[in-house]
């Protein structure tokens, strides 16, 4: 009897001493080399990226020429791959998450199960035990001294039951973590594999862009400026419309029909630099004899910049202006009786009818339209103003704005 007890001592006690992920040590630790790795991998990658927008930055200061151009979107084509090599090794380096989670959690269901194993069989000897009185345990005994170790034994059984007990409720919170940390990183995975496929997009719009450049200007330097020159004034005219459409829209804005001015009513759509506020062009540092009124903000960075709807809505409209107004656009109208648009996109990412949850990949930044350089021209509407109408150059989005910084 005395062995048996020893047995289930140790079996209770020694739960912990060998749990099952010593036989998947290796296993682990090759899956945490390997992250590593990635890491290291995605380090340099941005480093190298980071030199690139530098050079893209440069680029654009030049002035505007046919030569100045094609670098420009080279380096913009260059920077973009080395962008989708950076969310490549995200990838991987989420699979190997992904692998390294689900071995803990097969780890962490095997220690419980064998837990719940050794532990039944502990309560199974102590209930035995239990059925029997001191004086009957005494008297199988030879000696008191024999008596007193058997009890201590069963004293011994006791402790390290109760002990047990707790880690096993704490493992499987930890088993319960690791779930959730797997559907984490699943999302994860998803997000960069859908960013991945938005950026590749951009990169194959840029390498169209410079091959409808080289075949409208032939390669040669007068006909890109005889070209530029025509776009330019073209753009003029149109922005001249849209100012003078909507600036008796924007006077007669009723205050009930909007929400109160509140920071957070929408999220932000973008990352990237503040280059342009909201009103008379006098006030936001952008001169031009254009238009006379900026009808939202610009956000500046690189091309490919994830864009994202700044609150729930429906898409209302999807257009493409071509150099015109907004290129690229997508319009989205919120519960809230307001109605946001986003301008000058390169990859659009929805469709019209969809609806879109806030913080949701909508397109990618771009410098599509009447643009200086890739940035998002972010617009915010009274949803009883804003309309869709139809130009020769494709449709245009107007309406009454208001000042986006009143909501973000």
């Amino acid at each position: 009897m005395k062995i048996h007890l020893k047995i289930i001592i140790i079996l209770v006690l020694g739960l912990f001493i060998l749990p099952f992920f010593t036989i998947n040590a290796s296993l682990m630790d090759d899956l945490k080399q390997q992250i590593e790795e990635r890491e290291r991998e995605i380090k340099e990658l941005q480093e190298q990226a980071t030199a690139y927008k530098n050079s893209i930055s440069q680029a654009k200061q030049k002035e505007a020429s046919l030569k100045n151009e094609l670098a420009l979107i080279d380096s913009q084509i260059r920077n973009l791959n080395y962008e989708t090599s950076i969310l490549r090794t995200k990838i991987a380096k989420t699979e190997l998450q992904i692998q390294e989670t689900r071995l803990e959690i097969e780890i962490k269901e095997k220690d419980i199960k064998e837990r719940k194993e050794g532990l039944g069989e502990a309560i199974r000897t102590i209930y035995e035990y239990d059925q029997e009185d001191l004086l009957d345990l005494l008297l199988k005994n030879d000696s008191f001294s024999g008596f007193l170790n058997q009890f201590e034994y069963i004293e011994n059984v006791q402790t390290g039951l109760q002990q047990n007990l707790e880690e096993l409720k704490l493992l499987k919170t930890k088993l319960e973590e690791n779930k959730d940390n797997l559907e984490k990183e699943k999302e994860d995975l998803l997000g960069l594999s859908n960013e991945l496929e938005g950026k590749t997009q951009v990169a194959k719009v840029q390498q169209v862009n410079r091959e409808d450049l080289l075949y409208k200007t032939k390669n040669q330097e007068k006909k890109y400026q005889e070209l530029l020159s025509e776009v330019k004034q073209k753009q003029k005219e149109i922005e001249k419309e849209i100012f003078e459409l909507e600036d008796t829209l924007r006077r007669t804005i009723d205050p009930s029909a909007i929400p109160a001015f509140r920071s957070g009513v929408l999220a932000w759509p973008t990352e990237g630099i503040l280059t342009q506020g909201y009103g008379p062009t006098s006030q936001t540092g952008f001169i031009n004899d254009a238009y006379e009124f900026h009808n939202g903000i610009d956000i500046a960075a690189s091309a490919g910049t994830i864009i994202r709807a700044t609150r729930d809505g429906k898409i209302i409209g999807v257009g493409d202006d071509g150099k015109y107004a907004y290129g690229k656009w997508i319009a989205i109208e919120h519960d809230n009786g307001l109605t946001t648009l986003y301008g000058h996109l390169s990859v659009q990412s929805v469709y019209r009818g969809q609806t879109v949850k806030q913080g949701q990949i909508i397109g990618y930044m771009g410098s599509t339209g009447y643009s200086t350089g890739p940035h998002l021209h972010f617009t915010v509407y009274a949803s009883y103003t804003f309309k869709i109408e139809n130009r020769w150059y494709g449709l245009l989005p107007l309406g009454g704005s208001i000042n986006p910084m009143d909501y973000l």
